[in-house]
């Protein structure tokens, strides 16, 4: 996978428990960097030290470039799932902007995966809304990884477990964007209005660009 929105920094660095973090799909190694940057913001109860980061990911030259940043402890090129590693390995597993690249079948067998590996906490991020497309080129190559094969309405996250927060505001319809944009109101919407609306997001993920899940292992089912 490649990258994620910055909108999405704010909703999940608070939630992440360390110090054994997994990265699945950690595309171009930004959540590594992120974590071991601002590892004091996350909830972890001693957030002193520094995180050990493991990450496992699809596509050869995403492996290589997240390897040379420095921030992973180690990064397993690895297809999934299902996920190489024991029984509660990790305190906190990402699958951010993960899911929606895999069929549905797939996608519903790394969430458990993700849940088995966990001792703590899986945090996973995906659009909330149907956001299909094909394989694209990346600033690291033509990588087929990158087309969306399935959407997760925020009914059936609730339905495994998960607890929703909303990431970002959603773009708005074309109409309704239209209208903005013969009235020369558009620009001001976007980056003014938007941004500050999007905080409402955050506990009414109905209206949020992206949907971010929590499980916690034992609260959950």
């Amino acid at each position: 996978m490649g990258s994620s929105p910055v909108i999405l920094d704010a909703v999940i660095i608070p939630l992440i428990r360390g110090p054994k973090i997994l990265d699945v799909g950690c595309g171009f190694g930004r959540w590594g960097a992120l974590i071991n940057t601002n590892y004091w913001e996350t909830c972890s109860k001693d957030t002193s030290g520094k995180p050990e980061v493991v990450a496992c990911e699809g596509y050869l030259p995403n492996v290589e470039l997240a390897r040379d940043s420095g921030f992973y402890a180690e990064v397993i090129h690895l297809r999934f799932p299902p996920l190489a590693f024991e029984n509660n390995s990790f305190d906190t597993v990402l699958l951010l902007d993960v899911i929606e690249h895999l069929k549905d079948e797939e996608g519903l067998a790394l969430v458990q995966e993700a849940k088995r590996v966990a001792s703590g906490k899986v945090i996973l991020s995906t659009p909330n809304y149907r956001a299909m497309r094909d394989a694209h080129a990346t600033m690291t190559g033509w990588n087929h990884l990158e087309a969306h094969h399935s959407y997760w309405p925020r009914p059936y996250l609730r339905g495994l477990g998960f607890r929703l927060f909303g990431a970002g505001l959603r773009p708005g319809g074309r109409y309704w964007r239209g209208g903005l944009r013969r009235i020369n109101l558009l620009p001001f919407y976007d980056q003014v209005v938007r941004p500050w609306l999007s905080s409402v997001s955050l506990y009414a993920s109905f209206f949020s660009e992206n949907v971010v899940g929590l499980w916690e292992k034992g609260n959950c089912p």
